[in-house]
């Protein structure tokens, strides 16, 4: 099946699936309350060339529906596959729900929601895909959303995983008292020995140094060029930010680069001199960048999920470690529910 032949699974006689490459997306984008990084349209580009980089074959079929001439949802989706699987998902294994513009009323929401998935549960039978996945609450709500009542009515399982948060709506002295104690101490060595900085785009070699200290710490070349490309003009377009800091010789120890839209700051890409793990290199840059995020007016700095040992994806020990860093930084931590047929 082509990725237009899939987008049929979509539509309905009252509207239709329309490929991302077809309409303006970045300008409806603008029109959605509280939209997610990951629905950018530089961060889909981003993310399809990092699964470029693998073995595996990635056709992007992200969408938005037109109605009466009028796109008034998005929703990003890969069909992935090799010879020994396949997949649809957008980000962690599984299908991102479908973002709407805010003038559309909850019933028409409702319909086209379960077109969708309905959709979605027929290609999955045609592709013979073994696990299928929905991911709902990705952002702090009181209240279950509409994406996560349809499902519930298909008779998914559901289990839960969590996604730390830090609340850049607090002043500095308050954000800090959520911090992990022992941090504290450690920011306070940190800002002894080390030199913070954002980087501004006047020097291109700052980019290069990161790249390597990025190859250095995963002990292998994990992106593709034109992903590293990609990020690189995101930083330069103001649509991002890179945030670095150096030893007393003036040598990059350890960055982070942080993905961006007026709403949240989202915790992308990090790299640290692996050879100087007893310094708290991460832990002075990331509280450097949170007061440097408190000075805008985003809502959220999403720090990324917390593994648990016990997580029915069964994460890494990395993994499981990484979050329980970054949870020594955050305000908030909810539940993401995770929606399988199996």
């Amino acid at each position: 099946m082509n990725c237009y032949s899939i987008l049929e699974t979509f539509s309905s006689k009252k509207f239709k699936a329309i490929h991302r490459k077809e309409f303006n997306w970045t300008e409806i984008y603008t029109e959605i309350k509280n939209p997610l990084v990951y629905y950018r349209e530089n961060y889909i580009d981003f993310r399809l060339e990092c699964l470029k980089g693998t073995e595996l074959e990635c056709i992007d079929i992200s969408f938005g529906i037109k109605l009466e001439n009028k796109i008034i949802g998005l929703m990003p989706l890969f069909l992935i596959q090799n010879s020994k699987f396949k997949e649809l998902s957008f980000l962690e294994n599984s299908v991102y729900p479908i973002k709407f513009i805010s003038t559309i009323s909850p019933n028409l929401k409702k319909e086209i929601a379960n077109q969708i998935i309905k959709g979605i549960l027929i290609l999955s039978e045609l592709l013979k895909i073994k696990k299928l996945t929905f991911i709902d609450q990705l952002i702090p709500s009181k209240k279950l959303s509409l994406w996560h009542n349809i499902l519930l009515q298909h008779n998914f399982k559901c289990h839960i995983t969590r996604e730390l948060f830090t609340d850049l709506k607090l002043d500095y002295l308050d954000l800090k008292k959520h911090y992990r104690k022992s941090y504290k101490s450690l920011i306070s060595k940190g800002s002894r020995i080390l030199n913070p900085y954002k980087f501004n785009g006047d020097d291109e070699t700052v980019w290069q140094e990161f790249k390597l200290l990025h190859f250095k710490a995963a002990g292998r070349k994990t992106r593709s060029d034109r992903s590293w490309d990609l990020l690189f003009k995101e930083v330069m377009n103001n649509n991002s930010s890179f945030y670095y800091c150096t030893d007393q010789n003036g040598i990059m120890v350890g960055g982070s680069f942080i993905m961006e839209n007026d709403f949240e700051a989202i915790y992308a890409v990090a790299a640290y001199n692996r050879e100087l793990f007893n310094l708290p290199i991460g832990h002075f840059l990331q509280d450097f960048l949170i007061k440097d995020l408190l000075q805008t007016k985003k809502r959220w700095y999403r720090l990324g999920r917390k593994f648990h040992e016990m997580d029915l994806d069964r994460p890494t020990n990395k993994e499981i470690q990484i979050g329980k860093f970054k949870s020594g930084f955050s305000t908030d931590s909810i539940a993401n529910f995770r929606f399988s047929l199996i």
